[in-house]
């Protein structure tokens, strides 16, 4: 029997970052930490119930609640009040007797070891190596590295653990040293293991867990990101983004440390910042609606500050003339590429949530008319300016925007273009509620009528944020009404990118057509 021991809340350094949530609930790369614990007890020890702790005061999400079913663990909640001890005693005593006379396997719910090689068998605690300088329980000192209590346990007795619980009740580590007098607990020493506990390891132990995204490779060491790629191209664009833009918008952006070819291909150097993507804090996060609405007062004042009111003639033309093929050529090839890759005839009509809409094809030309008809908003472009590209720093109240596009669409180098495109981006993450779709927290409801629809679970923090976004934010007076037709544009030419995912697609498919009937049709 495996417990992860979640019954308490993250510590308050965390609740600033992310709300209210339980240590085992923390984001790490867009998957719930939960779900990269189990993944890997279930490799290691596939013969295992895994069980896990909550705390009594958590509501547990629809999609949440998903995510443990599909995990296959048991829930126990525990009362807010009770310390590690209590609750260790809690669960023991709660769950049955069925199991005490099996050994029990305990991991802190804020911890992830990436393997579990050599960390089997009875009557045995986790330590490992680390420079960090917090409250842990120190086996070893020396100048360069305390060697501590990792976070993984095995107890041959579950009886005795009850009694060393019972008697040192308000001390854990007393309690383990109890149980440690009257049977041998071997320590075993592991490199694989990753603090989340914290928010310095946190942000740590994420930047090593997670480095590689499509088509780049990531390198994160001594404060400093290096990024390369293919195209190089692509990268080289970037670099000359950050190179390139105007002072008023340095505050937003990372210091780039410098930029070259290197091995035949281009990289670039930033500085690493330890913040957390927007994407993970509006799908993982409890972030109340205060601190969101000063996230969008930062929106705001990075977009108007990259409006530019002085551009020349030939600057505005070359813009005029990229948009064309950005906001129709793209749309229509990857719409249509999409729609004959799986056989779906343009001329189909949906019926969504009991309407009747118009075919693609007109869905599709109304909106490219729509966005042909909307006023210019030309100034420096991020070009990619969705949740995964901002991140928010809770301590210092500011946003940084990264992977700039920094070329048009074709494929020359630019910092400049329309900034609806980034506001249509910006959109798309919040009220488009793309990221819940890459995380899978939907469902598509079908009804006998043959009426379809895709369905959120959001909680009541999420529908504030979109109805206060739709309400007040606008740039240079063009409003979150208006920029729709975009949005939607946006999701039906990602389509052909999904291929490998249909799921994917078709939830891309109906979310567009579920924007349009809710802001167009």
């Amino acid at each position: 029997m495996i417990l992860i021991a979640s019954g308490a809340y993250v510590i308050p350094e965390f609740q600033i970052e992310l709300g209210k949530i339980p240590p085992c609930l923390l984001p790490i790369g867009n998957k719930k930490l939960i779900e990269l614990q189990v993944g890997r007890l279930n490799q290691d020890f596939p013969d295992e119930e895994i069980y896990l702790t909550l705390p009594e005061s958590y509501i547990v999400s629809n999609y949440e609640w998903k995510i443990f079913e599909s995990l296959k663990i048991q829930i126990t909640f525990i009362p807010d009040a009770f310390n590690l001890c209590e609750s260790l005693l809690y669960f023991i005593n709660t769950t049955g007797n069925s199991f005490k006379d099996e050994s029990l396997y305990l991991l802190h719910g804020d911890t992830y070891f990436s393997d579990f090689n050599n960390l089997t068998g009875q009557d045995f605690l986790t330590v490992s190596r680390s420079t960090d300088n917090y409250n842990w329980e120190v086996v070893q000192q020396t100048d360069r590295f305390s060697l501590v209590w990792s976070g993984f346990f095995n107890f041959s007795s579950i009886s005795y653990l009850l009694r060393a619980l019972t008697i040192n009740r308000d001390n854990f580590v007393d309690a383990i040293k109890y149980y440690r007098e009257h049977i041998s607990l071997d320590f075993l020493e592991t490199n694989k293991w990753y603090d989340v506990g914290h928010t310095n390891t946190y942000f740590n132990s994420r930047a090593n867990i997670t480095t590689q995204r499509a088509f780049n490779v990531l390198n994160i060491e001594n404060g400093i990101v290096q990024k390369k790629g293919s195209p190089s191209e692509k990268i080289r664009a970037e670099a000359l983004w950050y190179e390139n833009i105007p002072s008023v918008l340095r505050q937003y952006i990372p210091i780039l440390v410098k930029h070259g070819e290197q091995n035949d291909s281009y990289y670039y150097e930033i500085e690493y910042l330890p913040y957390m993507p927007l994407n993970e804090l509006y799908v993982h996060g409890k972030n109340d609606i205060f601190q969101w609405s000063k996230i969008l007062d930062k929106f705001s004042k990075f977009m108007d500050s990259s409006l530019i009111d002085d551009m020349s003639l030939s600057q505005t033309e070359e813009i005029d003339l990229d948009l064309e093929s950005l906001y129709v050529v793209k749309s229509k090839n990857r719409f249509l590429q999409y729609l004959s890759e799986n056989n779906i005839d343009i001329h189909k009509k949906f019926n969504f949530k009991n309407t009747n809409l118009p075919t693609l094809e007109e869905i599709l030309n109304e909106c490219i008319d729509k966005v042909l008809q909307l006023k210019k908003l030309y100034g420096v472009m991020h070009g990619d300016l969705c949740f995964s590209n901002i991140l928010y720093d809770s301590r210092g109240d500011r946003i940084k925007v990264i992977d700039p596009r920094g070329m048009n669409y074709n494929a020359k180098m630019t910092i400049l273009g329309d900034i609806k495109y980034d506001f249509a981006k910006l959109t798309h993450s919040i009220v488009g509620m793309y990221d819940y779709i890459i995380s899978g927290y939907y469902s598509i409801e079908e009804s006998a009528n043959g009426s379809i629809q895709i369905v959120f679970d959001i909680d009541s923090r999420v529908q504030q944020v979109i109805d206060k976004y739709i309400s007040d934010f606008e740039i240079d007076g063009l409003t979150v009404k208006e920029v729709m037709p975009l949005v939607v544009l946006l999701f039906f030419s990602m389509l052909p990118l999904h291929s490998d995912r249909p799921d994917r697609q078709k939830a891309m498919l109906l979310n567009g057509l579920r924007l349009y009937h809710q802001f167009l049709y």
